[in-house]
């Protein structure tokens, strides 16, 4: 049996989408399309104007709909800085003493996890779980299927503002999709890129994209920390902007096909930027006590602005004692670009749906149905969960 799965990536102030066909008999994940659009309607997944932005989610939708069947189903990653992240615990209470734990029980513990203060400005888009306890004995990854009389979660809580969720839903919906499952790209790609040996020694996770960058960060095998970072591979364009005396645009084309040692000029522009913005992210990072508590070993490079000298200056800044480029692996892919770093969010995104589907990992909000319409007659929706 195969099933064909759309991933829309929200990335600065770009979108990148993925059309690919899981085949469950063989476990394997092919790319058919993957695309990358300028979205200067978004920031993120936010939404500064609402005409501009369904008028290019639509061209997207439109693209798209040749390289699909009658079924999809959509994943749509969220970036930017109307969302944040908490960690929390939950406790359920068993109803009799040795009745065996079932998915009734771990999603009370789950729900139990969200804080009772929370702001009603805020939704819980996702509750990961982290790890459960039961009567006392911690570290089980999986209670299902245990009996006991007191069940504990550690769970990693993302957040987002209602008001930019429910424009973005306005968006999709007015495309025709109104059935999608919204996930944190970053969490995403924390359980897809980072390999568990890596989430064990400690492990950082940057993903540098045009004007926004993301982060996350593991210890001792568990998520401790996320960061949305209002900035990202510009900050470098700018600086070439400036030494070629022209605007923005032009100097991201430049970036686009330059070629580094081709202009010793240009090459020392490019590295002075590059320190400059990493050491900017690092100063966001900084802010957080846990990251000042456990600083990382190991970190992993992905987004567009990911590649070897990018890398090389990374490893420096943040002290790594290893570093490596991250991308999808086992990947088949009928386009030739699917397997460079900045189609790695959007690839996650997918992967991460399948796992949550099969292992009932995390919880997030259910969407209202629907099906595909107007604009796209081609192209139909199925419930993803």
């Amino acid at each position: 049996m195969t099933r064909e799965f759309l991933a829309i990536d929200f990335y600065g102030n770009e979108l990148i989408a993925v059309i690919a066909v899981f085949d469950d008999e063989t476990d394997s994940l092919r790319v058919r399309h993957a695309l990358r659009r300028p979205c200067k309607s978004f920031s993120g997944a936010f939404v500064r104007d609402m005409e501009g932005a369904k008028q290019e989610l639509a061209a997207v939708f439109e693209e798209i709909a040749e390289y699909t069947s009658n079924s999809l189903s959509v994943v749509v990653g969220l970036r930017g800085s109307f969302l944040s992240f908490k960690r929390s615990s939950g406790f359920h209470s068993i109803a009799s003493r040795n009745r065996i734990i079932g998915m009734h029980e771990i999603e009370a513990a789950l729900q139990n996890s969200v804080p009772t203060t929370l702001s009603d400005t805020l939704h819980v888009l996702d509750i990961l779980p982290q790890s459960y306890t039961v009567d006392g004995n911690i570290g089980i990854i999986n209670p299902k299927g245990m009996s006991g009389f007191t069940l504990e979660v550690e769970t990693f809580l993302s957040l987002a503002v209602v008001t930019h969720l429910n424009t973005l839903d306005s968006v999709f919906s007015a495309c025709g999709c109104r059935e999608y499952l919204p996930l944190p790209s970053i969490i995403a790609q924390g359980d897809q890129l980072i390999r568990p040996e890596e989430q064990q020694a400690g492990c950082l996770l940057l993903d540098i994209g045009q004007n926004l960058s993301s982060a996350l960060m593991y210890h001792k095998g568990s998520l401790v920390e996320a960061w949305e970072i209002p900035f990202g591979k510009d900050r470098i364009a700018e600086a070439l902007a400036e030494l070629l005396q022209n605007d923005l645009d032009t100097a991201r084309e430049v970036l686009k096909t330059y070629e580094p040692g081709t202009d010793e000029i240009i090459d020392e522009v490019l590295e002075d930027a590059s320190g400059k913005l990493l050491v900017s992210i690092k100063k966001e990072l900084l802010q957080s006590l846990i990251y000042l508590q456990h600083p990382s070993s190991q970190l992993i490079l992905c987004g567009s602005a990911a590649n070897k000298t990018l890398l090389k200056a990374c490893k420096n800044t943040f002290n790594a004692r290893k570093a490596r480029l991250a991308a999808p692996e086992n990947l088949v892919t009928d386009c030739g670009d699917a397997d460079q770093p900045s189609y790695a969010g959007a690839l996650s995104l997918i992967s991460n749906a399948l796992l949550r589907e099969s292992h009932e990992l995390g919880a997030t909000p259910e969407k209202a149905t629907g099906i595909i319409d107007g604009l796209l007659d081609k192209l139909g929706i199925n419930e993803l969960f």
